[in-house]
């Protein structure tokens, strides 16, 4: 079992997966931080005992089996890269990389090096969206039509603030995006396509609101509204000809609930949305074990797919990193 768990970054999501992840299955063994006040700082606060200021020390502790990357967006590739070439398994924060073919290089380095990298998509992981992925294969809502999600917050514009900033890699697509193509590609299929996509950019150059027309092989449409300039739902809407799914404050939704046709209800309970970090780490062991997943997609393909698909959009947009 995969449980000793090196941490990159010392910022507010490693600070939450510090204080979360079950300490009964998995030990926090050691933190990195290039920048030594930020590292003893973060080390005191959650008493750990190993920290480095050196990457490659850090990777070079035998006792080492699993690297959390929990630092900014453009940082992730070489990050994952080193430890999977030093037979780490990697769990990274999301959006795991910037294109399709760094992601597509990274999963087929871990399979050579025999190691698990997965991308930390919320979703992917809550035993909810488990078992909304066994319904839907079960047609609960009959023949699939399509989805709608949208997910959007009003934040003040800052050039320097990580979320608007393109040498941070910001950007609504690469932050609160991959949770909404998630949603569309986990929950319809890997098979979806790129319709259209329209973009308004912000000054700095990342972009601030989009909305984006998905299909997939059968006609089940998609459409995926994000902005960083309005406040919108984190919603998820599936709809079918016998009814509808709404997932309301997604991606670590709890619920769900279907409503058919004929007036009547069905919610679907599952999960804690504390226990997040925990579930990552179970489905790492679960793949790093080489087990067969039953009724729930491979996240790695739905992560493939998804940067793939960014990849289009940001083509259409006449964007480039």
């Amino acid at each position: 079992m995969v449980k000793n768990i090196g941490i990159v970054g010392t910022g507010v999501i490693a600070t939450e997966f510090v204080t979360q992840v079950d300490t009964s299955k998995y030990t926090v063994h050691s933190v990195y931080n290039r920048n030594p006040r930020s590292l003893e700082t973060f080390k005191e606060a959650h008493q750990l005992h190993n920290g480095y200021t050196d990457y490659d020390e850090f990777l070079n502790d035998d006792t080492l089996e699993c690297v959390y990357i929990a630092t900014p967006n453009q940082t992730h590739y070489d990050y994952a890269k080193k430890a999977i070439e030093k037979g780490k398994h990697v769990l990274c924060e999301k959006v795991m990389v910037l294109n399709a073919d760094q992601a597509r290089e990274l999963f087929e380095l871990a399979k050579k090096h025999h190691v698990v990298i997965l991308e930390a998509v919320t979703l992917f992981f809550m035993p909810m969206y488990h078992e909304v992925s066994h319904l839907l294969e079960q047609n609960v809502l009959g023949k699939i039509s399509g989805a709608n999600i949208t997910f959007g917050s009003c934040k003040e514009y800052d050039v320097n603030n990580r979320f608007f900033s393109l040498e941070k890699g910001g950007g609504a697509l690469f932050d609160i995006g991959p949770y909404a193509l998630s949603a569309a590609v986990y929950l319809l299929g890997t098979d979806i396509e790129l319709v259209s996509s329209e973009v308004v950019m912000a000054p700095s150059g990342v972009d601030e609101k989009s909305v984006t027309t998905l299909k997939t092989k059968n006609n089940e449409l998609a459409s995926v509204m994000l902005s960083f300039r309005g406040r919108l739902p984190k919603q998820i809407l599936v709809t079918g000809d016998e009814g509808y799914l709404m997932i309301n404050d997604f991606p670590r939704a709890t619920t769900a609930e279907i409503f058919y046709n004929d007036g009547t209800t069905k919610v679907i309970e599952a999960g804690d949305g504390k226990d997040v970090f925990t579930y990552e780490m179970d489905m790492l062991n679960h793949l790093a074990s080489e087990k067969e997943l039953e009724h729930v997609p491979d996240c790695r393909e739905v992560s493939q797919r998804v940067i793939e698909l960014m990849d289009a959009m940001r083509h259409e947009w006449g964007w480039k990193l």
